[in-house]
């Protein structure tokens, strides 16, 4: 079991900072993976641990590019349908049962890559092991 904690501010210039913090979260299994997406790719596959997606406590997806928000796209994959695509114009983080949005019980991520350089991808995965 490994407890994972996370915390995010927020800060205007000038104006009002916000916070969040939460943990520690009791995650039966945790995974971290990065990837490299070439430019051209299309749905590139990267497994994730199989489990449902009401499993996942915390969900981090970033990239070293983004483009202007059409280049770096990713879908959910059950292993038989995937998702629409959804753009990575910036880090995306789903907790709090967020991950629910996905909309699939996802058994990996696919990537494409319409820009002209490659993009590196690394992504970190909390979820219950046994649901």
């Amino acid at each position: 079991m490994a407890n994972v904690s996370w915390s995010i501010s927020i800060q205007v210039a000038g104006g009002p900072t916000v916070t969040a913090v939460e943990g520690p979260i009791a995650a039966e299994a945790t995974d971290r993976i990065e990837v490299s997406i070439a430019a051209g790719d299309v749905d590139k596959e990267v497994s994730l641990q199989p489990g449902p997606v009401s499993g996942i406590y915390l969900l981090l997806i970033k990239s070293s590019q983004y483009g202007n928000g059409t280049e770096i796209t990713y879908k959910v994959s059950d292993g038989t349908t995937d998702g629409a695509a959804i753009e990575l114009a910036g880090p995306q983080f789903y907790s709090g049962g967020a991950g629910v949005h996905l909309g699939l019980d996802p058994l990996s991520l696919k990537f494409s890559n319409a820009s002209a350089h490659p993009a590196h991808i690394e992504i970190f995965i909390a979820r219950d092991a046994t649901p």
